[in-house]
Order: structure tokens, then sequence, then C-alpha cells
């Protein structure tokens, strides 16, 4: 997937950009009653449309937004009508559209000589709910073990029985996602092992965590001069972009559709998770040759979903499994475990702050592959 230069003649002026997107009912993640989760798509992905139809400097943009929208309505239709075979070669479709305009494809593959940057400015975290007390290695804070498939329930990009790593870029984001009061946690920092001759992996990451709402503080330029984060600074100027601009109106219908907050976790099945589990199966064919054999290591990063306040803490990422054995007898990704090094996990309850143990392992040079 390479990044897609619309003419200048095509490139959306600044303040028609914001005219459409300065708008709460775009703004996301976003709730919904809980009643009819098709009608509520079609309700957003109309209303949507509506903002470019009719207007002289974006009907180079609306049929093809169009496109995009009918086919996610589309998709829905038929999985919701128990065809889901149907509703991903409907989904295709779509992404054949959208990879001509790509929003960002992050390369996180070096081919230098290997050296693990511990001052990489991408630290991930992982946190998971554990029952006892007692010391845990670093297996239990990978992915489920392939064994251990029953106990993977239905994830935002991941179907039940399939195991995917998740991270975030920020512990309180994590803990965020797993609260459990009842239950004790364990954290740990991952880095990616970007060097392809040390790892024979090629890794790239999709953009999905980018709202409206940002794009807005952006043109306000509220907090942009002060900000001192190397990876706010980043994404600001990301936002700046005007290929980038151009390619969100036509990947916004896919994140919104991605973008919905869970009505009830204890439901067994989400309408929520249709979009982004087929997002993950298309992925995770990206990933694959034609005979299904392994040739790189595709993610997405995004905002979180759990909550409006949540969505401002940082980013997620998810990097499915491969399939594919470290040896006969693991039962864990030989390709994400030549991917990522992590820490020893650590009880969070053990430090004063979720903030003071997030710099701990941040401090951490006991990072390890070998070991999972």
């Amino acid at each position: 997937m390479s990044n897609y230069n619309i003419p200048d003649e095509k490139n959306i002026p600044d303040d028609e950009f914001k005219r459409i997107f300065d708008d709460k009912q775009l703004f996301l993640p976003m709730r919904w009653d809980g009643n009819d989760f098709l009608k509520t798509v079609e309700r957003l992905l109309d209303y949507y449309k509506s903002k470019f139809e009719n207007k002289s400097n974006c009907r180079e943009l609306f049929n093809d937004i169009e496109r995009i929208c009918n086919g996610l309505e589309m998709t829905l239709q038929e999985y919701l009508k128990g065809f889901p075979a149907k509703a991903y070669a409907e989904f295709e479709k779509v992404m054949g559209k959208l990879r001509n305009n790509s929003l960002k494809v992050y390369q996180k593959t070096s081919y230098g000589e290997y050296i693990i940057n511990f001052n990489d400015v991408l630290s991930l975290f992982r946190v998971v709910n554990v029952e006892d007390n007692r010391t845990y290695d670093r297996k239990r804070v990978f992915h489920t073990p392939y064994n251990l498939r029953s106990k993977v329930s239905s994830s935002r990009y991941s179907i039940a029985g399939y195991p995917s790593l998740y991270l975030g870029t920020t512990l309180k984001l994590c803990c965020a996602e797993t609260a459990n009061g009842k239950k004790l946690s364990l954290a740990s920092m991952f880095k990616i092992c970007r060097n392809f001759s040390q790892t024979g992996v090629h890794i790239e990451v999709i953009e999905l965590g980018i709202k409206p709402q940002d794009f807005i503080e952006v043109f306000s330029r509220r907090n942009f001069e002060d900000d001192v984060s190397r990876e706010k600074w980043e994404f600001k100027r990301l936002l700046m972009q005007n290929d980038v601009k151009n390619a969100y109106c036509f990947w916004y219908p896919l994140i919104a559709c991605c973008s919905y907050i869970r009505v009830n976790k204890k439901d067994p099945f989400a309408p929520e998770y249709i979009i982004p589990q087929l997002l993950m199966q298309w992925v995770r064919n990206e990933m694959c040759y034609n005979d299904g054999k392994f040739k790189k290591l595709m993610g997405i990063r995004y905002f979180s979903c759990a909550s409006i306040k949540a969505s401002k803490m940082g980013f997620n990422y998810v990097f499915p499994t491969s399939g594919e054995k470290m040896n006969a007898d693991s039962q864990y990704c030989d390709v994400l475990s030549k991917t990522f090094v992590l820490t020893k996990p650590v009880y969070i309850r053990d430090f004063d702050s979720i903030e003071e143990c997030e710099q701990e392992l941040k401090r951490s040079t006991d990072l390890d592959l070998q070991k999972i």
C-alpha cells in the first residue's frame, strides 16, 4: 500500500475540510442506542455523504466516497443476513478503493545494523489481569498461546478463538482498556525489533488513529507550538499534510464504522466489531502470499473505543498472530516472537501510581525475546 497523492485540482480546500469535519455528529468514537446497528451506520454515512453532495469543489470526491459508504452498508447487510463470506467480498471491494487513496502506512522495518534502541520513541505496553500473586514470566503477557484458543473471546480486531497481540502507547490507556477492580494486573513494556536482517520480518502499520477533532485542534493551533512530546508533534505534523487530509475524506467512513463504543460487553455478539474484524481478516490476507505462506507482518494503529476518555489517552496497536509456531513444541507465534522484545512483567499495584510504573518500565534495559 503506497501513499497516493491526489492532484492539486482535486485537493479539498482547508476551509471546506474544516466545514465538513468540524461537526460533533462526526466526532469519534461514537455511542449508539443498541437497537439497530445497520440503521445507525446508514444514518451516519448518509449524513456524511450529504456533506459532499452538490458542492462544486467536492464533486471529484463525492462519487468515490459514495461508493465506499455504499460498500460498507452492503457489507453490514450481508453479514447481518448471515452471509459472512458475501460480507467479506463486499468489504474487499471497499478496500480496493481505499488502497488507491492510502491514509498512512508506517514502515517499521530497518535495514541497518541491528541495535535494540532503548531510547526508541515507540514504547508499547501491555496489561493482563491475573487471579493470584505469584511470579509470572514474559509468556504471561505475550499473546494467548495457540493451545488456549478457547480462552480468546471476540475482540474489536480479532474473532473469537484467534489470538492477536494488543498493545498501547501508554500504561494508563492499557489499564483503561482492561479495567477490572477484582483482579491483579501485570504490565510489561514492548519494543519492536526493526532490523530485517536479524528478524527476517518486514513490518507495516496502517493508520486508523485519526479522529475528526484531531484535525480541528490542529486548525485552531491550540497547544501546537507548546507540545514538546515528539509523538504528538509528529502526529500533528501528519494532520497538516494535504494528501493526508484528502485521503481522510475516503477513510473516515471505515474508521467511523470501526469506532463505535460497545453497548454491552456481556453480550456474546457485538455488531460494533463486524467491520473491524473484517478489516483484520483483510490485513491477514495481505500478510500472505497466494499459497498462504507468510510474507510480512501488518498491524493497525487506532484510538481506544473503550470510552471517550480512553480515546484521548494515546494509541492502541494490534498485531495478528501468523499461525506459525516458533518450533514444534511452542504455542507462540514465530513471527511476533521475532518482532518484539519485552520486559519481565511487574505488578502495577507495587507502585504508587500507574505513571510511576510506566516510568520504571521505560528505564528497564532487561528486554528479552528468546525466553518466550
